[in-house]
């Protein structure tokens, strides 16, 4: 089996095949529903993630520490979803907070603009001027979600395994295509390695958690990295103190092993 991503344009029947892939091997579906309740189960408010799921920030959100908060917990979700190890991702910038993992396979579907139209027309029972709105603010909105949170162009085909078209294939054709290619060796057989992976990935993000979310520590610029369950920690701060809490409070987390403290001591103003 695999970890399958799914990223998708309006029209291009890309989250019917994450439903059905999901349903036909038999794995859960990460999708807006799932997403959405998982968030708020973290304490997400229902306002702050309709204002960032799959959508373009504002230019003021640059400096939200509201947008730092979706993204991290955006992270955990999708990280927590991998580690059962099976799962079908629709969206959420799987293809790139998975990238490079093994045992993962980054799947794009996509349909001629005209064909995209036509189904939305047919599906919404809309006119032909408010379903190209519509396919013209998803575009927008999923580019614009890309570049802010992750900087990548979400066209870009280098981020996906595979890109296929349904203007001549069927769901059911799209869906076998890709069974297929989860069933290679080169993608089934690394799960075992997927899972280490995950298990780091996910502890960082409790590291940060803790830190930033809970504790409400101050420290800019920071970030956790973790390998077999020995965490580095990063980032400037103003006083001695400072460090010895975010290390304090990062041993006191169950998984955490060791800690190489590499935060900086730097001037207040230097910070400004």
């Amino acid at each position: 089996m695999a970890i399958v991503t799914v990223s998708r344009q309006l029209g291009s029947l890309g989250t019917d095949v994450a439903h059905r892939l999901a349903e036909e091997v038999e794995v859960d579906c990460l999708d807006k529903d799932s997403f959405e309740k998982a968030l708020q189960e973290r304490g997400m408010a229902r306002a702050k993630v309709d204002k960032y799921d799959e959508k373009k920030p504002s230019v003021w959100d640059t400096f939200s520490t509201d947008r730092d908060l979706y993204l991290h917990f955006m992270k955990t979700v999708v990280y927590d979803c991998a580690r059962k190890g099976d799962a079908v991702i629709l969206g959420r910038g799987g293809q790139v907070l998975l990238r490079g993992l093994p045992g993962t396979l980054s799947v794009r579907i996509i349909a001629p603009y005209e064909t995209r139209v036509s189904r939305l027309e047919e599906r919404l029972g809309v006119a032909r001027r408010e379903a190209e709105q519509a396919i013209r603010h998803s575009d927008h909105d999923r580019s614009g979600f890309h570049r802010f949170f992750f900087n990548v162009n979400w066209s870009d085909a280098c981020l996906y395994d595979m890109v296929l078209s349904t203007a001549n294939l069927s769901v059911g054709s799209v869906v076998e295509t890709v069974k297929q290619a989860m069933g290679r060796p080169e993608i089934s057989d690394r799960l075992q390695e997927a899972k280490k992976a995950l298990d780091d990935l996910t502890l960082d993000q409790r590291v940060e958690a803790a830190i930033l979310y809970e504790k409400k520590i101050p420290v800019q610029y920071f970030e956790a990295e973790s390998s077999q369950g020995v965490v580095t920690l990063r980032g400037a701060v103003t006083s001695t103190y400072i460090i010895g809490l975010c290390e304090e409070t990062a041993r006191s987390l169950s998984g955490v092993k060791d800690v190489i403290n590499e935060i900086s001591l730097i001037n207040y103003y230097e910070m400004m």
